[in-house]
């Protein structure tokens, strides 16, 4: 399953992904809202990219790579998630700190929303941050979310969004799949 957008193709995971995703999730600004529990290593991803890939097959979404239309390397992730051990779904997603603030990541994100209410059938989506990361929620506010509450995350406190399908509007954005 690939989606692409105005920019953007997103296009499922691959083990040949885990060294630059390594990379991008390495880089210490990157990390600083993640806290210091929070240490990838290349075996890390590499079963995490396992983990995202047997995703698809097990649930039939999840996270995509993210590149620019017309280059081969991939410069972040988005997507969601099945969050066990709940039934809820996260929108998840983080990129490559040169590509910060050009609005790449809501562009994506609304992607994955509009496949997650349309072609999945969702009924809410979720979405979680540093309450001091003031783009990630930004992104979630430019999708549409809202703030919820104050949570703990794998032990992490952050601040709590969700949307829920009745207040979904799809932006209308060029946007298309294939299988």
């Amino acid at each position: 399953m690939e989606i692409e957008t105005e920019r953007l193709r997103m296009r499922k995971f691959a083990l040949e992904d885990a060294d630059e995703h390594l990379r991008i999730i390495t880089d210490p600004e990157f990390m600083r809202p993640m806290g210091p529990q929070f240490q990838p290593t290349r075996d890390k991803v590499l079963v995490g990219v396992g983990r995202m890939i047997e995703h698809w097959y097990q649930f039939g979404y999840g996270l995509w790579v993210m590149e620019l239309k017309g280059a081969e390397r991939h410069f972040g992730y988005c997507g969601l998630r099945h969050l066990a051990p709940t039934d809820e779904v996260e929108l998840f997603y983080g990129c490559d700190r040169a590509y910060w603030g050009r609005g790449l990541v809501t562009e994506a994100a609304r992607a994955a929303l509009r496949y997650g209410f349309g072609r999945m059938g969702f009924e809410r989506v979720m979405a979680v941050t540093d309450k001091d990361n003031k783009a990630s929620r930004r992104v979630m506010e430019k999708c549409g979310l809202r703030y919820e509450r104050d949570a703990v995350y794998f032990d992490v406190p952050v601040v709590y969004y969700a949307l829920n399908r009745e207040d979904y509007r799809d932006d209308g954005a060029p946007y298309t799949e294939k299988d």
